[in-house]
């Protein structure tokens, strides 16, 4: 007699990979976190002081990008992902890991939330050529205007990806709506990034990728 073979309903090593996020690095202490960073506050509208504030730790941030990046598995085959600098980077490189995918820095600046103002955004460097043929996720921290998405969009088309999504970690009640969001609120929202400086990796390098 023949003992049959045990079935495993475990799930493959190859999907537990892709799904495991590494955004948090292993010498941050994941604590609340108890104030929004001077430097963020100094730049702020003071006519906007009554905006409530939402801070995002490092292990929130994973949460929210875990589930981003479930919703754009089910959904959109994504080739390569195309991350705004700055906090697009961050968000575009996380979900490259998710997805398993090739991850590219790009810089659209001015920004119009940067300023306040309805400056007209443009490239800084070059959309990557390596695009070309490929279904293409364009990444951002906040949509708001929407702007420098549609733009990003236009110019992956413009060197030849197949097809282009957009998504964004943080979406306005009102505002531009991407493919792919995780939260919607008008709350200030504060990043982990935010609170001090963060030594990049050379694929973040975004002066250097877009030389």
């Amino acid at each position: 007699m023949v003992a049959k073979r045990p079935t495993s309903k475990a799930p493959s090593a190859r999907r537990v990979a892709a799904e495991k996020l590494v955004s948090i690095p292993e010498d941050v202490v994941l604590s609340p976190q108890s104030e929004v960073p001077r430097q963020l506050l100094a730049r702020e509208d003071r006519s906007r002081q009554r905006t409530p504030v939402r801070e995002l730790s490092w292990a929130e941030f994973d949460k929210q990008v875990q589930g981003l990046a479930k919703a754009v598995r089910a959904r959109f085959r994504t080739e390569a992902v195309v991350g705004l600098a700055h906090g697009g980077v961050f968000v575009g490189g996380v979900l490259a890991s998710a997805l398993g995918c090739e991850h590219y820095p790009v810089r659209i600046s001015p920004r119009s939330r940067d300023k306040g103002g309805r400056t007209q955004p443009r490239l800084a460097g070059a959309m990557p050529k390596e695009l070309k043929g490929l279904k293409v996720l364009v990444v951002d921290d906040i949509s708001a205007s929407g702007e420098s998405l549609e733009l990003a969009v236009q110019l992956a088309k413009k060197v030849g990806a197949r097809e282009v999504k957009t998504a964004a970690l943080v979406t306005r009640e009102g505002g531009f709506a991407p493919d792919f969001g995780a939260v919607q609120t008008d709350e200030l929202v504060v990043f982990p990034w935010d609170y001090g400086p963060v030594v990049e990796e050379a694929r973040f390098d975004v002066d250097k990728a877009g030389a």
